[in-house]
């Protein structure tokens, strides 16, 4: 597809969730479609990874998998993020995690590293604070959204600090480990994916201020 209708086709795709969740009539449909939308997303980031290669594909998979597994002791243990349980709006489980959040780690680490490499600051250390960062302020947008549309829930509807600090840690690893492949990051479609994904959950938040 050629890149800039398909950078349209996603503004339009995150526009129309955006809107199609909070309208009651449709917002069912809408929200049935987020783990797909991610799944397409997390496919758009593979297909037009930069100098595609077979390292470069077994080093998002083991990205995927691990993070998944941080999430299934996570929820298992109630230790690393705090006591938290997914809903069924991601879609399908294994061990209590949907299989769609490996895929969303694995797409935040890669459209993060993309704007990080963009500002070209720091070394591999500070590029992989800096995504980190990016992931960590993007999942206090993310938190009420999830709660809202059953993406997941926490005890007490309460989200600890240290799911916020576990994030942070957890990013800042994954970030290390991409960096560290070497792999290239520059894309400006992997950086309007990350523009996406923030005005996406900070337009829910906004809506869901004014009970729309």
């Amino acid at each position: 597809m050629n890149p800039v209708i398909l950078k349209r086709f996603l503004i339009v795709v995150y526009a129309s969730g955006l809107v199609g969740m909070h309208v009651p009539a449709v917002s069912p449909m809408f929200t049935s479609l987020v783990p797909l939308t991610l799944w397409f997303t997390g496919f758009i980031c593979v297909w037009y990874f930069p100098k595609p290669s077979a390292q470069a594909y077994v080093l998002l998979a083991a990205i995927g998998i691990a993070a998944w597994m941080l999430e299934v002791a996570g929820v298992r243990s109630g230790k690393i993020f705090g006591e938290y349980a997914y809903g069924p709006t991601l879609g399908f489980k294994v061990l209590e995690v949907p299989i769609t959040i490996g895929i969303n780690w694995v797409l935040l680490v890669i459209v993060t590293s993309a704007v990080v490499e963009e500002w070209n600051l720091g070394g591999k250390v500070g590029r992989a604070a800096l995504g980190a960062g990016l992931m960590t302020a993007l999942d206090l947008l993310i938190e009420p959204v999830a709660m809202n549309f059953d993406f997941w829930q926490w005890r007490n509807n309460y989200v600890p600090i240290q799911n916020f600090g576990a994030w942070w840690m957890a990013s800042f690893f994954f970030h290390w480990v991409y960096i560290s492949a070497d792999l290239p990051a520059k894309s400006s479609l992997f950086r309007l994916i990350a523009a996406l994904q923030f005005l996406f959950f900070l337009g829910h938040w906004i809506f869901m201020q004014f009970n729309l």
